[in-house]
């Protein structure tokens, strides 16, 4: 009798084992090196396959070659539907409407001894993974009333980085007043024990939660004066523009009076918040795009810009839902970005 040869191992198995090693190849991938996600598919496949092929044996050829490709196809297929949603929900994600959670008070507060009358907004939010935070922003009156027009003393380089010798001037100058600000944040990561990444989030979130405005260095006209994708914004939400500023941005104890911010009030905001808890953070500037988003030298996953041999994960801060490490489409070519300043 003959001996019996060993028979291709041509069963649904093999298929499914492949697809859930790929899957965890996948995953590790995408979490810890940034590489386009074609590339990461085929890196998690290769193992994939190998390992399939050292527990379950070799199938035929034919069998082979088909369930490669339908592997191939459905992960394609898979990550143009997440895609897809992921990017319709944060495309439509920029708030422009104000709640009365949006309202800053003029009110109290017990410093030392004393009473000292402040500004300050009750904030309620989330973080992009459904944590739930709450605390104040609160900026003292005088601060406000000293630090507002700071600005138009500021002497531009004769050359040089504008932007970035902008953005330090008002981190310098400003951030000694945002103390009561500081001791929100500290005392929210004193309660929750958050890692380094978990805070910078809770900050993030934070600011990305008040609703969008246009800080414009002229007057704020009517909608129908503007290009579609400002004109849209305005409609719904005509209190929505703060004109008349220097250079097109409010410091940030300004911001913190009125909430009223587009995206470098934002970006020199959660720049000095982080810089003062001790990250290497920076603010990423596009001319083309005429956009400034956060750079963050922490371990994720993303687009990143390359500064002086260190990797900044691009953050967006004007709306919320934008996670980090994704600037929407259109907006993510990172050749069209430049780091302007870092804390390090």
């Amino acid at each position: 009798m003959s001996p019996s040869s060993k028979k291709p191992a041509n069963g649904c198995l093999w298929f499914v084992f492949v697809v859930v090693i790929t899957l965890v190849f996948f995953g590790v991938i995408e979490i810890f090196i940034n590489l386009p996600g074609i590339v990461s598919l085929i890196l998690a496949l290769i193992p994939a396959i190998l390992l399939t092929l050292k527990i379950f044996g070799r199938p035929s050829f034919k069998w082979f070659l088909i369930n490669g490709i339908i592997v191939f196809v459905v992960f394609m297929v898979l990550k143009s539907a997440v895609d897809f949603i992921t990017n319709f929900i944060k495309d439509n994600s920029r708030q422009v409407t104000f709640t009365t959670e949006d309202v800053v008070e003029e009110t109290i507060y017990v410093e030392g001894l004393d009473t000292i009358p402040v500004f300050s907004s009750q904030r309620n939010w989330k973080d992009n993974y459904g944590n739930d935070y709450s605390g104040s922003l609160t900026i003292r009156e005088r601060d406000f009333f000293n630090l507002k027009d700071h600005i138009k003393r500021y002497a531009p380089p004769k050359g040089g980085n504008f932007w970035g010798s902008l953005y330090d001037y008002i981190d310098r100058t400003d951030t000694p007043s945002l103390d009561l600000v500081l001791s929100t944040f500290a005392a929210i990561n004193a309660e929750k024990q958050l890692n380094q990444m978990e805070f910078a989030e809770m900050v993030v979130s934070c600011i990305q939660d008040i609703p969008y405005s246009f800080v414009f260095e002229n007057q704020c006209y009517p909608a129908s004066y503007y290009e579609d994708s400002i004109k849209k914004i305005l409609q719904k939400c005509p209190e929505c523009c703060i004109g008349n500023v220097l250079y097109g941005i409010q410091n940030p104890v300004s911001f913190l009076h009125n909430l009223k911010g587009d995206c470098d009030t934002r970006t020199v905001l959660i720049y000095s918040i982080l810089k003062h808890f001790n990250y290497d953070v920076a603010i990423v500037n596009s001319d083309f795009y005429r956009h400034s988003v956060i750079g963050i030298n922490l371990p994720a996953s993303g687009l990143t810009k390359i500064h002086n041999g260190k990797k900044y994960i691009l953050w967006e801060t004007t709306a919320k839902f934008f996670e980090v490490g994704y600037l929407s489409p259109g907006w993510d070519d990172v050749n069209y970005w430049d780091v302007v300043l870092t804390s390090k």
